[in-house]
């Protein structure tokens, strides 16, 4: 009787004993260190080598919900906060130049690309007097989202972390500076450079509905004040590797929007927040009337193209845009890389 009783005593004890186990475990490695979400690359590629890790900014984990947090309440000034808000030129110091990733996805193949990245970046900004701002991706939980839905959060941190900033410009890891000396407060975000240089009427967002035109155009005329997005459009539609956004309530509206987890970031969007801006835009002619967008190589230019979407000499920047369909992200890194700055001619626009 006595062996009956021994044999279900010894297996409640081992069964104790590997619950306490595993609590302890996960008391122990619950809390994910600082040091995981830095080297840990949760997209494809590689994970950032050790010794060329950039210096970190914001790279605590958050402990929840991404949209529960206190960045998703930055301020908006009360000259922005109604549709006829005001529009003024920043100044340089008011603008903030975002890189927001993990390291990771398809530029992971490129050596120490975001280090790279980064540093140019940072001379560009102090040249100019910008605010140059790394955001590691990693820190937000945005449940089972792909992780390209990170940056939207990061716009918000951005304003939240920078109350003063009036811009922010959101760029992808994939991107290089090629002209320097170009001025995006003067050639870009200036009232009088939105004015001058937005498209008008013309053709937007074909292609997303699958057998009809949107008959969707640009507006004929804007009022600058109005324009709280500046975007390009390419062969297909908008491209969100390089984006402006205001700090208006427009822009803080849109972003949530954009990260609605239900109707938008929680579904299968292959696109993620690019299809998301894309479905706003093509459902609500509010935002379209808050989105201006520019010609495409104004501030997001392909390595490919012709003379409309084609980096051409004097072109702001390049976008490695579909490099990793063929495995050219390395070459074509590389190739441009050593371009930058360049003053002979190199790309020039066909005449005729």
């Amino acid at each position: 009787m006595q062996a009956f009783q021994v044999v279900p005593r010894r297996s409640i004890i081992l069964a104790v004993l590997g619950i306490a186990f595993f609590v302890v475990l996960f008391k122990l490695y619950g809390d994910v260190p600082a040091s995981y979400y830095r080297n840990y690359n949760p997209a494809e590629g590689s994970l950032l080598e050790a010794s060329h890790e950039p210096k970190l900014q914001n790279d605590t984990p958050q402990p929840g919900f991404f949209k529960l947090q206190p960045e998703w309440d930055w301020k908006v000034s009360a000259s922005a906060k109604g549709l006829e808000s005001k529009a003024r030129k920043p100044r340089n110091r008011d603008v903030v130049v975002l890189t927001a990733s993990d390291g990771g996805g398809h530029n992971g193949a490129i050596p120490n690309v975001l280090e790279r990245v980064l540093e140019d970046r940072k001379k560009y900004c102090d040249k100019h007097g910008y605010t140059n701002l790394w955001i590691n991706t990693s820190r937000y939980d945005i449940g089972e989202a792909h992780r390209t839905w990170s940056k939207i959060p990061a716009v918000a941190e951005a304003f939240w972390l920078h109350p003063e900033a009036e811009w922010v410009w959101l760029i992808d890891t994939d991107i290089i500076i090629m002209t320097p000396t170009v001025s995006i407060v003067d050639d870009i975000i200036a009232p009088e450079a939105i004015q001058k240089g937005l498209m008008r009427d013309t053709p937007i967002l074909d292609g997303q509905l699958k057998h009809h035109r949107t008959n969707i155009s640009t507006p004929t005329s804007y009022r600058a004040e109005e324009i709280d997005i500046l975007i390009t459009q390419d062969h297909q539609s908008v491209n969100t590797g390089s984006v402006f956004f205001r700090r208006s309530a427009f822009t803080r509206f849109l972003l949530e929007s954009m990260t609605d987890y239900t109707m938008l970031m929680g579904q299968d969007h292959s696109g993620a927040e690019q299809d998301a801006i894309k479905h706003l835009m093509l459902e609500h002619a509010l935002v379209r009337r808050h989105v201006g967008i520019y010609p495409q190589r104004k501030f997001n230019a392909y390595v490919q193209g012709g003379d409309n979407m084609g980096y051409r000499d004097g072109d702001l920047l390049v976008h490695l845009a579909g490099c990793w369909v063929n495995n050219y992200c390395v070459e074509w890194f590389e190739e441009f890389w050593g371009k930058r700055g360049h003053k002979d001619p190199w790309r020039p626009v066909k005449n005729g």
